[in-house]
């Protein structure tokens, strides 16, 4: 089982725990879910790709566990990448499905990063323009990808930059690789017999159409301005739209996943200073 953690300077420890159902049932066994009988385990940051596809593809289905100050707020039967209400009213009987729709931004909640491999990558407090980053659990895939980030500024644009990317991977792929394909695609066709195909002819059908009025509307004689000529950028630009827009959304969650980390780090210097700075008299 995987441990995220913050502390809070008002709401105290905040934990988000990752795990399968055989983790959680050991520890209460009134936890609801239902695959307790199936074992997991949850990738390293030592574990190859060929491993980690491995796991996802064999795994049962990784659950979630949200506490603050070790109070359950929220169950999930999945972990997803989502923005999460932080409190909730504890135990139920059902997991929560993770969709974080309706959350409040304004209010204390959860932002979640989730690889293609369901492993939970980074968790963020946020409360209006707050932003904390948690402390992932040694060993993690999160924690790979934070020293991966720390180890320079470049690639802590980088790799946000790249994961937001992502979606629009396929579009380059396309781009890059149509005409390849294409040619490819053109090549075997050559090896196939040519068929004469039946020439198929349908009946003749003469259907009776009404015949309308005509109207003859004046039509005001206004001489238009010429516009000036398209350039040929602008053209690429709509004709290419749903390349160039992802590549626009990567940059700009790199730029601000940098900017979030910076406030991140600035408020966890301030709540520092306001911890240091407490007397048992003040407290």
């Amino acid at each position: 089982m995987e441990t995220w953690s913050l502390n809070h300077p008002e709401y105290g420890l905040i934990e988000v725990r990752v795990g399968f159902d055989r983790d959680f049932a050991a520890e209460d066994p009134s936890w609801p879910g239902d695959e307790a009988d199936k074992p997991g385990t949850l990738a390293t940051a030592e574990s190859p790709l060929k491993e980690r596809i491995k796991l996802w593809t064999k795994n049962p289905t990784e659950r979630m566990e949200v506490r603050v100050n070790g109070e359950v707020q929220h169950r999930y039967n999945d972990v997803a990448s989502a923005r999460l209400p932080l409190f909730g009213d504890g135990p139920k009987g059902e997991l929560e499905t993770p969709a974080g729709l309706s959350t409040d931004r304004t209010k204390p909640h959860l932002k979640l990063r989730v690889s293609s491999f369901d492993e939970l990558l980074s968790v963020e407090f946020r409360e209006g323009d707050t932003v904390v980053e948690f402390d992932p659990p040694t060993g993690s895939r999160g924690a790979h990808r934070r020293e991966t980030m720390q180890s320079s500024e470049l690639k802590r644009t980088l790799i946000p930059m790249a994961e937001g990317l992502g979606k629009g991977g396929w579009a380059l792929a396309v781009l890059v690789l149509g005409p390849i394909i294409s040619r490819f695609i053109g090549w075997l066709v050559g090896f196939l017999p040519d068929w004469d195909l039946p020439d198929w002819q349908l009946p003749h059908m003469d259907l009776p159409v009404p015949s309308l009025p005509e109207f003859n509307l004046p039509m005001p004689d206004i001489d238009l301005p010429e516009f000036p000529e398209v350039p040929e950028w602008a053209l690429w630009l709509l004709e290419y739209s749903k390349i160039w827009v992802p590549v626009v959304i990567g940059i700009v969650v790199g730029v601000v996943a940098l900017r979030n980390h910076r406030r991140s780090e600035q408020e966890k210097a301030a709540w520092q200073q306001h911890q240091a700075g407490k007397t048992p008299e003040t407290d």
